[in-house]
């Protein structure tokens, strides 16, 4: 369906549930504030349709639930980078003596920190 996309070649059934579950997940991860205007009104009009048989409107909605979860692939990304890192200056801290490093893993903000920073970075300069 979608050319260079994720969901090329698959047949999926697009129904108001499913939109309206993408919709509330855009929400809650707060992706539906970086779509577009016209998207986001697309997502929530088809979230009231009674059933979406345009092929057209089903061809969007998949781009759209495509740009939803790529947001939510990339903060997976960040955190699993800024974890990486995080675990390996605890562990310096900690051969150098210092046992409170560990009480960095509470803190969200500083794996954020550390994997925004990372991928900010010049491939230059990265090395972990």
């Amino acid at each position: 369906m979608l050319r260079g996309g994720v969901l090329e070649n698959i047949d999926i059934e697009v129904t108001p549930s499913l939109v309206d579950s993408v919709y509330r997940r855009a929400l809650r991860n707060r992706t539906y504030f970086k779509l577009h205007p016209d998207e986001k009104a697309i997502l929530y009009l088809a979230r009231r349709l009674s059933r979406i048989s345009s092929p057209t409107l089903k061809e969007i909605l998949l781009r759209i639930f495509e740009k939803v979860e790529s947001y939510l692939i990339s903060r997976y990304r960040v955190l699993s980078i800024g974890l990486g890192i995080l675990r390996k200056r605890i562990e310096q801290a900690v051969k150098l003596g210092y046992e409170k490093a560990i009480e960095w893993l509470d803190d969200i903000d500083l794996v954020v920190y550390l994997g925004i920073s990372y991928l900010n970075t010049s491939p230059i300069y990265r090395r972990i």
